[in-house]
């Protein structure tokens, strides 16, 4: 059966079929041409939206629009009678699409996404510009393992669009897989941007939104259950960081995505951190990242970057042995180009670092900039504790249980441990595959499919006003409170 466009799609559809401007159908015609090579109408018609530049910068501004517009009605309406058995899920990053997509598509009612950016599609979506390379190459196919040909390890199962049809790029984008997270999103759950979660009471979650206006919309919102999916939680760094001349790596990466010229003024800069957060870092310093916008090597060149980092190799034949070939280009700057200067130097050493007026003062030595990619911590919310291992019979670990059958956590955030099978492949030995989307996300899908569904939450009647805008608490069994803003 061909799948409907959900609101937020049409709206999509339309508003591009629609606009006035030149080209913006070529996408769409161009896949046109190709009916018998796309599962659906949907998938060609979003592949031939993505493909083409203006059409998918037009459709990610139509996006945005229709979840601003319709905070206020998807609100109001989850305090309807089918929030009694309405799931809510926490973040709307990756996790959050594969539930929603596999909850619908097993014939359960559309979940309630809270998402406290205003820009929904997680971690991802720092910008609808892109800013860094995913780790896993780009492949057609179904979810797979490391080393499988045909298994595509940048897969959101049940999505409309996959992330494959988005780009032919050996590493996509955090753009082109934020793409694939929201068109799912948008099929699949209904979603209400700048919603903070930030406690549990009484079985209950308590949501404020921070930098409300006179124009809040007060309420109560109900949950059957919660699916805590926020990712891999906030930066370690943030409260060293002042966003100017010391950045966490969400901030730079937005800045090389949302700024003209953003390698201005950077002659010497510092990351610090030894992840791939720090590895992307570095590729977007030395110009072998996503292109930037305006970025001109003739205009604005960083000369010098110093990486501080314990565990990595600082030459150039001890990169190359003991790096994936993802990282390997950024081993040929730590030698000397023919004209005998050094792009990068590896320093093995940690690193204190601060903020001054002048520039970052890393180890004693200043900056321009320096880029904190220290890692994050998911903040725990207050009554939940750690919760215990959920695995519904499937042998292996798929949630964490924080309410018994009210609020499970999924993703990253979870910590789930390695499975038998996955030390025997040796899957540990690399540290990033903890969290890795290719390993949890069949996880979420399991969960997602097999999860009862949750017991219909007993509506007491009309709800109080809220009293406050900072902590609204109503007496309800697992009901979720928020505090609406414009």
């Amino acid at each position: 059966m061909e799948p409907i466009p959900a609101p937020p799609l049409r709206a999509v559809i339309d508003g591009v079929m629609n606009a006035k401007r030149a080209n913006i159908t070529r996408g769409i015609r161009a896949a046109e041409t190709r009916p018998n090579d796309f599962a659906n109408e949907l998938q060609r018609t979003l592949t031939g939206v993505a493909l083409e530049y203006t059409s998918r910068e037009h459709a990610e501004g139509l996006l945005d629009q229709y979840w601003t517009d319709n905070r206020s009605a998807t609100y109001i309406g989850a305090t309807s009678a089918v929030a009694s058995v309405r799931e809510v899920i926490i973040g709307s990053g990756y996790h959050a699409a594969v539930y929603a997509a596999t909850r619908v598509l097993a014939g359960k009612p559309r979940p309630l996404v809270l998402e406290r950016s205003n820009r929904v599609g997680g971690v991802f979506a720092t910008h609808a510009n892109p800013s860094f390379y995913l780790n896993s190459r780009n492949r057609p196919g179904g979810l797979g393992q490391p080393g499988e040909l045909d298994g595509s390890l940048n897969y959101i199962p049940g999505a409309p669009i996959q992330p494959a049809h988005i780009s032919g790029r050996e590493y996509q984008t955090n753009a082109d897989m934020a793409l694939a997270i929201r068109f799912t999103l948008a099929q699949y759950a209904d979603v209400i941007p700048g919603i903070t979660v930030t406690g549990y009471e009484r079985n209950s979650l308590i949501v404020t939104g921070e930098g409300l206006t006179n124009a809040t919309l007060n309420g109560s919102i109900l949950a059957a259950r919660v699916i805590d999916a926020r990712g891999l939680g906030d930066p370690n760094a943030a409260d060293k960081a002042d966003g100017v001349k010391v950045m966490t790596f969400p901030q730079f990466a937005y800045h090389m995505a949302a700024n003209p010229w953003p390698r201005r003024g950077l002659n010497r800069v510092a990351v610090i951190g030894d992840g791939d957060s720090a590895r992307t870092a570095v590729e977007a310093l030395l110009g072998i990242g996503p292109e930037t916008p305006m970025g001109a090597a003739a205009l604005d060149f960083v000369q010098r970057v110093d990486w501080y980092a314990l565990t990595l190799p600082a030459t150039c034949e001890r990169w190359r042995g003991t790096q994936r070939s993802r990282y390997q280009a950024i081993g040929n700057f730590l030698r000397a180009d023919k004209l005998g200067a050094v792009r990068l130097r590896i320093i093995n050493s940690d690193a204190n670092f601060v903020a001054t007026p002048i520039g970052a003062i890393v180890e004693g030595r200043v900056y321009d900039m320096a880029i904190a990619a220290t890692g994050s911590t998911s903040t725990v919310i207050p009554g939940t504790g750690r919760g215990e291992l959920y695995d519904g019979g499937s042998g292996q670990p798929l949630a964490r249980s924080i309410v018994p059958g009210r609020v499970l956590s999924i993703g990253p955030l979870a910590n789930l441990p390695y499975s038998t099978q996955e030390t025997r492949d040796n899957i540990p030995a690399i540290a990033a595959n903890k969290t890795a989307m290719w390993r949890l996300g069949p996880r979420t899908t399991q969960l997602a499919a097999t999860l009862p569904d949750p017991v219909p939450v007993s509506v007491p009647g009309p709800f109080p006003p809220p009293t406050s805008r900072e902590r609204l608490i109503v007496p309800a069994p697992t009901a979720i409170f928020a505090t609406k803003g414009e």
